[in-house]
């Protein structure tokens, strides 16, 4: 679907036609077109306000018009309504066009109270909701105006949640938690994390929250990358069934496949690192993690989930990971779902990542801005950070307040050079400056010999190719070359902010493709389908068991048969290519598919324009904690400051 650049000449040419307005509303856009600067809306967007209009017998009203395209921007940007107080309002709008901002708005409320818009915009007055496309809600002290839809399921949410707190119980006083944290501290209990295994720290706070996920019936953990989050879910769990609590009642959640792995994962990593696991900690083994649609059963036909609130699912306890990556309608479809006086139901996830893909920011809403929140005795914060140094801690928590350390502007080569825990600032070149640098990257990482491997990545593959595919993954000496292999795929990583262009990931992945054919397979019949690509599984294959977020890499044999390997569980699977359905090249990835991940070293690209929509302290602060040894920001200082000077700011009317 074609998106239009509102400031550029095609899109007048556009309006005219494909008859969007008429023509009076064209006259008017021909002469303020600078109102719509940076709003992107496609083509479909413009024909559903043109319908709209057509159906409120306002297609001749510009504040309508005007109002009508801010709101599908907003609802872009995830937003589930905008605020039209006049204060409020102008945040929409492009400095250019601010004055005429504000008398459109005040003709546009004028015509509102008058009831010029009263087959559009249904005015809320009791709880009774109308069928009209567009509601006004006046309530909180906002005025507050949105999509039917996104009022609903709002509202629904609200109404879920409220029962949630509600109905809030506490454990049977005959279970002393006391002692079963006690227990599962002991040195032989004791979860151990790491390559190195090293036993897992007591830490009051993670203590408080076990405290609070098992003596009560809801619960939200919120922590950033590194504070322990995943092990401390476990050590939730093993609690749990230590308390009564039977495995099987026990269900696992994420908002995406490879969310729902890594659970399983963890899982399984953790009860195995224990040394004397017991019999409950055993039981644990079972549990798998499942993506939200498949816990609750969506199905396609119907566009609807199995479970609901007259059929709740069947669980004692569900456990939801990566929360701040839920949206709107798939958390009031889960909440929907849960009898509270039958289920415990806990989040997981980090305040500070990037919302969901979608429309909300649900999780982010839930933090209490002081004691007096409604989730404030729902809520733990972990802060102890046990995966970065403290020089990449320190650069996190500069990012999260919106400032930019000072550092030197160093090259490129002498950032590749940098030791452990450290980061490095680089400014960016042009396209062939970038280039070069890239190749720098490819050389380092990939194709000499690295710190942590007696061979590189070169030298693997090609080990590899001169085994039989099939017993790549069979025989213990040839595992033990796939594990090097995946060793050096996860030390480092590309993430840009954007997909497309130079500084995208497309870009930057067809360069170093490029490259790496000329080294690793000079023969390769297609550009992507080569001996050593790093690929991205971007759709779910249940069949397969590979999720949106897999990584793998695709190894040759003699006879030139391709095979994609993943790894899962401490084993790999195999896949001949020309079974893979979706996937892509990952020598870099944007940033939003790296969420959940982790690499010793990452490299951010920042986008060509400094001014570019996606550029928010979230996303960076997203980017730098991927890293575990070493971050290199690749861009201009307009461009970092321009970022940490803005936060994604979501309206909804949530009264929480």
């Amino acid at each position: 679907m074609k998106n239009f650049n509102l400031d550029e000449k095609s899109f007048i040419e556009n309006i005219v036609k494909f008859k969007i307005f008429d023509k009076n509303c064209e006259k008017e856009i021909k002469k303020k077109p600078l109102f719509f600067m940076k709003i992107e809306l496609s083509l479909l967007d413009y024909m559903i306000i043109r319908d709209l209009t057509e159906i409120g017998e306002c297609r001749s009203d510009m504040n309508i018009v005007y109002i009508l395209v801010v709101m599908f921007a907003a609802i872009k940007e995830g937003s589930l309504c905008i605020d039209i107080d006049q204060n409020r309002f102008i945040n929409y709008i492009s400095e250019s066009m601010k004055k005429e901002g504000k008398t459109f708005l005040t003709d546009f409320l004028s015509n509102l109270k008058k009831g010029n818009y009263q087959k559009l915009i249904s005015i809320k007055k009791s709880d009774e909701i109308s069928a009209l496309p567009l509601i006004f809600d006046q309530s909180k002290n906002r005025k507050l105006l949105y999509f039917h839809k996104y009022y609903v399921y709002e509202k629904l949410l609200e109404k879920h949640m409220e029962s949630v707190l509600t109905d809030d119980r506490k454990l049977k006083a005959e279970v002393d938690i006391d002692s079963l944290i006690k227990e599962i501290y002991q040195s032989d209990f004791l979860i151990r994390i790491g390559d190195k295994k090293k036993p897992l720290i007591k830490d009051d706070i993670q203590i408080k929250a076990i405290k609070l996920a098992v003596e009560s019936s809801f619960g939200i953990i919120s922590g950033g990358p590194g504070t322990g989050k995943t092990s401390l879910m476990v050590n939730i769990l093993r609690c749990l069934v230590r308390s009564g609590c039977n495995s099987s009642a026990i269900m696992l959640g994420a908002p995406t496949g490879r969310a729902a792995q890594r659970i399983t994962d963890a899982v399984s990593d953790n009860i195995l690192s224990i040394k004397k696991p017991s019999k409950e900690d055993l039981s644990l083994l079972n549990l798998t993690g499942n993506t939200l649609h498949k816990l609750l059963k969506y199905n396609s036909f119907n566009n609807n989930f199995l479970y609901n609130s007259s059929n709740p699912l069947p669980s004692e306890v569900i456990i939801v990971d990566e929360v701040s990556m839920v949206d709107l309608f798939m958390m009031e479809k889960l909440l929907c779902a849960i009898d509270i006086k039958k289920t415990k139901i806990i989040f997981i996830g980090d305040k500070d990542q990037l919302p969901s893909v979608d429309a909300g920011a649900v999780f982010k809403e839930m933090m209490p801005t002081d004691i007096y929140g409604k989730f404030a005795d729902k809520l733990v914060v972990l802060k102890t950070v046990y995966r970065s140094g403290k020089n990449l801690l320190q650069l996190a928590k500069s990012i999260n307040r919106g400032i930019f350390p000072e550092s030197d502007n160093l090259s490129f080569e002498a950032a590749l050079n940098k030791s452990t825990d450290k980061w490095a600032f680089v400014p960016k070149g042009d396209k062939d400056k970038l280039k070069k640098d890239i190749k720098l990257w490819v050389d380092h990482k990939y194709l000499t010999d690295g710190k942590n491997s007696k061979k590189s990545y070169k030298d693997l593959i090609t080990e590899a190719e001169k085994i039989d595919l099939n017993e790549l993954v069979d025989v213990g000496f040839k595992l033990k070359l796939l594990d090097a292999i995946f060793n050096i795929i996860k030390t480092a990583r590309i993430l840009s902010v954007v997909k497309n262009g130079a500084f995208g990931c497309r870009g930057i992945n067809y360069f170093i493709v490029k490259q790496m054919l000329k080294v690793l397979d000079k023969e390769a019949g297609k550009d992507d389908i080569f001996s050593g690509n790093v690929i991205l599984i971007t759709k779910n294959d249940y069949a397969k068991e590979l999720f949106n977020g897999d990584v793998g890499v695709i190894i040759k044999d003699r006879d030139r048969n391709y095979k994609a390997y993943f790894p899962k569980a401490g084993k790999y699977t195999g896949f001949y290519m020309n079974t893979l359905v979706s996937w892509e090249t990952a020598f870099a990835m944007t940033i939003h598919k790296s969420q959940g991940s982790e690499f010793d070293n990452v490299l951010l690209i920042l986008p060509e324009d400094e001014d570019h929509r996606l550029l928010t302290r979230e996303i960076v602060y997203t980017a730098v904690t991927r890293a575990k040894k070493s971050v290199i920001i690749y861009g201009t200082e307009n461009g970092i400051k321009t970022a940490l000077s803005r936060k994604i700011n979501r309206d909804s009317g949530l009264n929480w």
